[in-house]
């Protein structure tokens, strides 16, 4: 097939003939011809010198990286024959689409049919980097032409988004007493509101004066405390996310996990979009599903907030992203007793939304700004 090179010299070729032929300038047209036929030769070689058999590994150091991290890529490429030097081509394929890296000519070692290349990767943002396959191609001397195959299949490469520890979190409740949560008291029952009896209650629990005025058994709900909870929604919405917006707010998320995971808090992050990660898969499990986040049309936040009601009593909620609204506030401030303290973090340049009661704010303009806000929201003093 012809490269890019040998797609000018065709086209060259075509223009000469045709001016050629219409001028009657008979040295245009034989100009013209050597080309298209400098090309033509130029396939042939690159046929003739096709590597056979190719197989091919990919090194990488590995497998998880943070933006501006440099990682070193290396390949080793066999094949049953290899006539001559051959081109080595890598995709390189994210979310923002792909692209090939020329990793330029190589010639097998002598006495032996493998040869060896590599290059540096330095991702700029988060997400999924894919690498490969290796494109391996027979060429001209010319460079008018090659003709290869692909091997080395793929690699994945997650590039987590960036996070700091953050001072401390609103989850309503200690661990430890030096710990880095609000002002609860450790290993506590707190009561939360009346129920209907069900068998197998605890009869020490039933609320004898309110019994006698509903006229059925109603037992005190109590939660524990000492066990705090996290919950961690990131609007992922393609209506409301843009790419760079989500960056922001996925280092606003791995920041707020990360710091419940150092504090040994029962943290669980949702996407909108319904992809989820529990802290006890580990911070990388968390950050992989940050680091694989795009923005997704139809992304359902209603439900996901909804969802937060099904969840046991206790702890807190943190809603997070690059453009949130009032809208998007009120039902997450309704949605049921779950949450001990409410809080929504908009990290992005949009205007922060109207406040909402029972929702404490968090708003910045970019992630490292976000954590001078968190840190200065009343839980950490």
């Amino acid at each position: 097939m012809p490269t890019q090179r040998g797609w000018t010299v065709a086209a060259a070729a075509l223009v000469l003939v045709a001016a050629g032929a219409l001028l009657q300038y008979r040295a245009l047209v034989l100009l013209g011809a050597l080309a298209a036929a400098a090309v033509a030769w130029a396939a042939l070689v690159a046929l003739w010198r096709r590597p056979a058999g190719v197989r091919a590994h990919r090194a990488v150091p590995v497998e998880r990286a943070a933006p501006g991290d440099d990682v070193e890529v290396s390949v080793v490429v066999e094949a049953d024959r290899m006539r001559g030097p051959v081109l080595l081509t890598e995709r390189i394929g994210q979310d923002s689409g792909s692209g090939r890296l020329d990793l330029g000519a190589a010639a097998p070692a002598r006495g032996g049919s493998a040869l060896r290349a590599g290059y540096r990767l330095t991702p700029a943002r988060r997400g999924v980097i894919e690498l490969g396959p290796l494109q391996v191609s027979g060429t001209d001397p010319l460079g008018l032409a090659s003709a290869g195959a692909s091997a080395g299949g793929t690699r994945r490469l997650c590039v987590h988004p960036r996070w700091e520890r953050l001072r401390a979190l609103p989850a309503g409740a200690e661990t430890a007493p030096e710990g880095g949560l609000d002002n609860g008291r450790s290993g506590t029952q707190t009561f939360r509101g009346l129920r209907d009896y069900t068998p197998g209650d605890d009869i020490r629990h039933v609320h004898w004066r309110r019994t006698a005025r509903a006229g059925r058994l109603l037992v005190r709900q109590y939660s524990d405390t000492s066990q705090t909870r996290l919950v961690v929604l990131l609007d992922d919405r393609a209506e409301t996310q843009d790419a760079e917006g989500l960056d922001a707010a996925a280092e606003a998320a791995a920041c707020v996990a990360a710091t419940a995971l150092h504090h040994r808090v029962s943290c669980t992050l949702t996407l909108a979009s319904g992809a989820a990660a529990h802290g006890r898969l580990g911070l990388s499990a968390m950050l992989d599903l940050l680091a694989a986040a795009v923005p997704v049309p139809g992304a359902d936040l209603p439900a996901r907030v909804r969802a937060l009601g099904d969840g046991p009593v206790g702890g807190a909620a943190v809603l997070i992203g690059s453009r949130l609204s009032a809208a998007d506030l009120r039902p997450f401030a309704a949605a049921g007793e779950t949450a001990h303290r409410r809080v929504a973090a908009q990290v992005g340049p949009a205007p922060a939304p109207e406040p909402v009661a029972g929702v404490a704010p968090v708003v910045a303009r970019s992630a490292a700004e976000f954590r001078a806000a968190w840190n200065e929201a009343p839980w950490t003093r």
